[in-house]
């Protein structure tokens, strides 16, 4: 019989698929459900971008692409950044992955060793404390509390941080809340450093 590794002990399901599979249950008894779990919108693709994929695939552009995303889409991320977030990238920087768990398993693979810490705000997405855990590494959360706004305390995650903290999550807009962090953040020294 194969033997499944240990670390997948360490991870842990999204609640969220249990959420919807029992609220796709409950729509086939006949209940109207307004579907709030996963984040998928209550509408289908617009006409345009139907028809479009229709001619892509048409026209044989159904294959597999470069591995870090289609050039031109990366060239269109890399001008939104620097429209948007006044940031100077390469399109060659740019990475394009097939959802974000993939995206997050990668750069976690590639930054994480097993007995280091990882900060993570909390609440948050599932994914950041399992995944931690599955590659032996620590998960210590920083809090988002309503009385902030759901804004994060600088001072707290500083006092968090320690010699092995090899990352820190920093999500914004932040998943589940939706709170969008602000350049002030809480805490009373980043509220002083922004008062003067």
């Amino acid at each position: 019989m194969t033997r499944i590794a240990s670390r997948i002990s360490q991870l842990n399901g999204e609640g969220a698929l249990a959420v919807y599979s029992r609220a796709k249950e409950l729509e086939r008894q006949g209940r109207s459900i307004i579907h709030l779990e996963l984040g998928e919108p209550d509408f289908h693709p617009a006409a345009p971008v139907v028809d479009a994929i229709r001619a892509a695939v048409a026209a044989g552009r159904d294959r597999y692409c470069s591995t870090r995303g289609v050039l031109a889409l990366r060239e269109a991320i890399r001008e939104y950044l620097k429209r948007t977030r006044r940031l100077n990238v390469a399109a060659e920087e740019v990475l394009v992955a097939p959802g974000c768990k993939m995206a997050l398993s990668l750069a976690m693979m590639a930054l994480i060793e097993p007995g280091d810490e990882v900060l993570f705000p909390d609440p948050s997405f599932p994914i950041y404390p399992s995944f931690t855990r599955g590659l032996g590494a620590t998960a210590v959360p920083y809090f988002l509390e309503e009385k902030n706004k759901f804004q994060p305390d600088v001072d707290e995650i500083a006092r968090k941080i320690t010699p092995r903290t090899s990352m820190l999550i920093f999500n914004s807009p932040n998943n589940p809340t939706g709170t969008v962090f602000s350049e002030a953040g809480t805490g009373k020294n980043r509220r002083a450093r922004h008062q003067a």
